[in-house]
């Protein structure tokens, strides 16, 4: 037989320095498509776009979850560039926009500083409201109203829960659940 062996050299490997480098690298590049991401949200909004093109068409058309383009707004028309901090993500500062500017800014820079994740944020603007007794409007109206019904079926007995379930499963998972029309089957 006269089969010729190729034997590839494999490059070692980069130094870590190096791939961590290209990492973080890579991760500036991605903060910035998502500001121009939310820059090109705002810039919809003020030519009337997103009256006409609602965010569940753009998530269908883009591949973004519409939470996530009503975050890119909020963080783009509440921090303009200039108040920005480009090591910090559009979630975080979607997270602190309902707080006065005089406070949103510095937990931007706590953020930085401490590298608190997105969360972290959203607990320190709960806790504010908490402790001042603000109302924020309800943002996220679709996440709130979950958790509603997760609360109430955690309240619910045993046996309310399997009527429920029964419930549901007679509507297939949609539509309303006419409730008159329940209590008179029960």
């Amino acid at each position: 037989m006269n089969a010729v062996t190729v034997i590839e050299v494999v490059p070692p490997p980069a130094p870590l320095d190096a791939w961590v480098a290209r990492g973080r690298s890579l991760v500036a590049h991605r903060l910035e498509v998502d500001w121009r991401i939310a820059d090109w949200m705002a810039e919809g909004k003020d030519a009337g776009h997103l009256s006409q093109a609602k965010f569940d068409f753009l998530s269908e058309n883009l591949g973004l979850a519409p939470k996530r383009l009503k975050d890119a707004l909020k963080a783009a028309t509440v921090f303009p560039p200039a108040l920005r901090d480009s090591t910090l993500s559009v979630e975080h500062h979607a997270a602190v926009a309902s707080l006065p500017k005089d406070e949103a800014l510095p937990l931007l820079k706590r953020a930085a500083r401490e590298h608190l994740s997105v969360n972290e944020c959203r607990e320190v603007v709960t806790q504010h409201r908490y402790s001042t007794g603000a109302r924020f409007d309800d943002e996220d109206t679709d996440s709130t109203l979950c958790t509603h019904i997760v609360r109430a079926w955690n309240r619910a007995t045993p046996e309310a829960r399997a009527d429920f379930s029964e419930l549901v499963k007679a509507v297939r998972f949609q539509g309303i659940i006419d409730e008159d029309e329940i209590q008179d089957d029960a």
